[in-house]
């Protein structure tokens, strides 16, 4: 878990840019420059207009100076939420325990300030909101006055004037212009552009972001989630998917047709996670290489893929350890990834260590035997 050292250290930027009410602030300016490109692009992908995400960032991190912006990374103020499987820091906020007294709010910490201005756009496009959030993208992308008030309307904050306080920041410093810089074509594209896709194998993937589900990949590519967990084997759903992990979009393949017939085994490094790197169908990788399923190989084993089955099957990762082990949680763990770290399971983990959920904190000991 993440805590500020003290509560003078939390706040040591916030009395630096002290201005009277309506004047423009440096601070303000400084903020624009620094994350203006971001929230166009992110405008690009998603449809959120670039001035309104530059208005939310401003007011809910006090232009990045906010305890929470300092050491969490977090902008936006989006709390953690039953669905969040990151790492997490927690303050007093608006929560309330069964004596009457505020009690710590849960809220999302992210490695960078990027990856709190991604987590953002997912939380509003998420489709799981989409009741919520969902008649915000059939309003022009331009229309930043429709969205500050719709966000409002949606309860995205509690305070009466957020909608004005919005509005007015965007007049104030120009910001609409950047919406037009993000804007994208009329028509059924404009609220998901299409995915970068590349292929392996000549079967087509994209690339997990770090803060998406397998729901969050189905929406934006359009293959459903059904067909995704079919094509992709082990993927879960309800867990961040690892950043860069490969995602693929259609069934793949037998055997690699690439350039090489073999792959030595890296430390740590699972059949799943060799699958999905040459874009070869689990099932056939086991089979090939006379593996059952959930056996690992040991590290520096080579691994057919493609031709007949094997006559010398590769070692096997031993599995006998003495005494417990445990695994630090740093920035991007999930109990998902550390479970196929560790070659185990979510749910073998949660009752190691008696959680009663999937929330985890940085810096905590997680036993995985």
């Amino acid at each position: 878990m993440i805590r500020p050292l003290n509560a003078f250290l939390a706040f040591p930027l916030c009395l630096v840019f002290i201005q009277a009410p309506g004047q423009n602030s440096p601070a303000h300016y400084l903020y624009i420059e620094q994350y203006k490109d971001i929230a166009i692009r992110e405008m690009a992908r998603t449809g959120i207009p670039a001035s309104i995400t530059l208005a939310q960032g401003i007011l809910e991190s006090n232009a990045g100076r906010s305890e929470l912006a300092v050491l969490a990374n977090n902008h936006f103020g989006i709390k953690c939420g039953s669905g969040w499987s990151g790492a997490a820091y927690f303050k007093k906020d608006d929560d309330y325990g069964p004596d009457g007294y505020r009690v710590e709010s849960c809220f999302r910490s992210y490695p960078t300030v990027e990856a709190s201005f991604i987590d953002h756009s997912g939380f509003l496009i998420s489709p799981l909101k989409a009741t919520r959030y969902g008649f915000l993208f059939r309003l022009d992308p331009t229309d930043y006055a429709g969205w500050a008030n719709g966000l409002q309307q949606a309860g995205y904050a509690t305070n009466p004037a957020y909608a004005a306080q919005l509005a007015g920041l965007i007049e104030r410093y120009e910001l609409m212009q950047y919406d037009q810089l993000g804007v994208m074509p009329a028509g059924p594209s404009a609220l998901a552009p299409p995915p970068i896709v590349s292929t392996t194998n000549n079967v087509p993937f994209t690339i997990a972001s770090g803060y998406e589900t397998a729901q969050d990949i189905a929406w934006r590519t359009r293959v459903p989630v059904g067909d995704l967990l079919v094509y992709n084997e082990d993927l879960p759903t309800g867990y961040l998917l690892p950043a860069g992990q490969k995602v693929y979009l259609a069934a793949k393949r037998r055997a690699f047709k690439g350039p090489v017939e073999t792959h030595e085994v890296q430390p740590s490094e699972s059949v799943y996670d060799i699958a999905q790197r040459y874009g070869v169908r689990l099932d056939r990788l086991l089979a090939r290489n006379r593996l059952e399923a959930g056996e690992q190989p040991a590290a520096g084993e080579l691994l057919k893929l493609r031709g007949w089955k094997t006559n010398n099957p590769p070692a096997i990762q031993p599995y006998s350890y003495e005494g417990a082990v445990y695994h630090t949680v740093v920035t991007g763990d999930t109990l998902w990834n550390i479970a196929r770290r560790y070659q185990t399971n979510v749910e073998s983990l949660k009752q190691l260590n008696n959680l009663p959920g999937d929330l985890i904190r940085l810096g905590m000991q997680i036993r995985v035997r």
